[in-house]
């Protein structure tokens, strides 16, 4: 990659990457506890429900392997990719960035079907969206995060320079 390259806009460090990662799944794996979570006086009788601990767990171990094996590896390819375009104009990079984004989860979720040997699996849309809705809860924290970095960055020269 060429230096401007690296400057570009979706540059992100693979460390800011990682962290993305761990907020994504924690974030997720909180909200789908909680979706899942039934109170005690709400409860029917003779029926088993799953304890918060348990579902958040579940839910942590399915999303870190979706986002470390397929998410992050492929979120790098499609910002390289991203890099190489040519756009001056901010909206169209960000329309890029979500259309890019939008095809890796679509692609993310056939991978995933292939994966666990059953292309049956999303004969709902129920993953395929749980799936997109996890590359772009990524990518916002990818974002935010890149943001936060590179706006400390330039305090950071600021001060020095100043």
């Amino acid at each position: 990659m060429s230096k401007q390259s690296l400057q570009s806009y979706w540059y992100v460090p693979f460390p800011i990457k990682l962290l993305a990662v761990l907020m994504t799944c924690t974030s997720l794996s909180i909200v789908v506890g909680l979706m899942q979570y039934v109170p005690l006086a709400e409860r029917a009788e003779d029926t088993y429900y799953y304890p918060f601990w348990y579902t958040l767990i579940i839910s942590t171990l399915i999303n870190l392997a979706v986002l470390l094996f397929l998410i992050l590896p492929l979120s790098l390819f499609v910002d390289g990719v991203l890099a190489s375009l040519k756009m001056n104009r901010p909206v169209s990079k960000v329309i890029c960035t979500i259309v890019a984004y939008f095809l890796l989860g679509a692609g993310i979720a056939l991978l995933f079907s292939i994966f666990v040997y059953r292309m049956h699996a999303f004969q709902t849309a129920g993953p395929y969206q749980y799936v997109i809705i996890t590359t772009f809860v990524f990518l916002l924290w990818q974002s935010g995060l890149g943001w936060i970095l590179n706006r400390s960055r330039k305090q950071k020269q600021q001060t020095s320079t100043g």
